[in-house]
């Protein structure tokens, strides 16, 4: 089985930590993208460059999330294993195929798999299906005009509620 990996982020904000003060003990999250030609969906129709955006929205969120509430000391990984965006492309309404229709059925998930370290060790590991599906509901997603503000919304619930117990920052 061929697995693809899209990485670069991690690499980045290791440069970048000391521009903004921040220290490598506070959390080192890196973000992998496993097989995303195999995806439900992400925008893989649409060509490579939206598939891209994609993904790099994706982990711009993954990350920020992370280091707001993953633990100082704690480092994550983040495996993205499928993605199924929030609506569905609906060919009748769009000559372009680009127009995303929102409806209760169509709610954001994917599925990720996690490897939480301290100290170098293992202290746990998951594979999970993250999603929403009363995502039409959130007022403040809603309102927001950002393309991938379902899958935000999302992942903001599922970070609170999996590192609820210590926000990191």
């Amino acid at each position: 089985m061929f697995h693809r990996r899209l990485c670069g982020a991690a690499t980045l904000a290791a440069l970048l930590l000391p521009a903004f003060g921040l220290t490598a003990a506070q959390a080192a999250t890196r973000v992998s993208f496993i097989a995303p030609q195999t995806y439900t969906d992400g925008n893989l129709t649409w060509g490579p460059v939206d598939q891209r955006l994609t993904l790099e929205g994706l982990e711009r969120i993954l990350l920020r999330l992370a280091h707001r509430y993953v633990p100082a000391g704690t480092d994550l990984d983040i495996e993205v294993l499928d993605i199924d965006l929030a609506g569905k492309i609906d060919p009748l309404r769009s000559r372009t195929n680009t127009l995303r229709v929102m409806r209760q059925d169509t709610w954001p998930q994917m599925r990720l798999r996690t490897t939480l370290r301290r100290n170098g060790r293992i202290v746990a590991q998951s594979e999970e299906r993250v999603l929403k599906v009363n995502y039409l509901m959130d007022p403040i997603a809603i309102r927001s005009d950002d393309r991938l503000r379902f899958e935000k919304a999302m992942l903001a619930d599922w970070f609170a509620k999996r590192f609820a117990a210590q926000p990191a920052g």
